[in-house]
């Protein structure tokens, strides 16, 4: 069976917890080369060429809340 998906737009909660949520993702693992299904965090530049458009870099704020936007490719 191949992948469902080769690529998750990520938009990351760094802080505070929210520990009352009742919907998580699973946490993205860097693995190694050559592991069947492995994920890695695309660059910043790669997310920008592959959206088409500006996307803010790093890490963001916004009433209290910090977040990055992330891109995750299938090996």
């Amino acid at each position: 069976m191949s992948p469902v998906a080769d690529r998750v737009l990520l938009t990351r909660i760094v802080e505070p917890d929210f520990p009352q949520c009742d919907v998580h993702m699973p946490e993205f693992v860097e693995a190694d080369e050559g592991e069947k299904d492995a994920w890695r965090q695309a660059s910043h530049d790669e997310l920008v060429k592959w959206t088409g458009f500006e996307v803010p870099g790093g890490i963001q704020e916004e009433n209290g809340v910090k977040y990055e936007f992330q891109m995750w490719v299938r090996r």
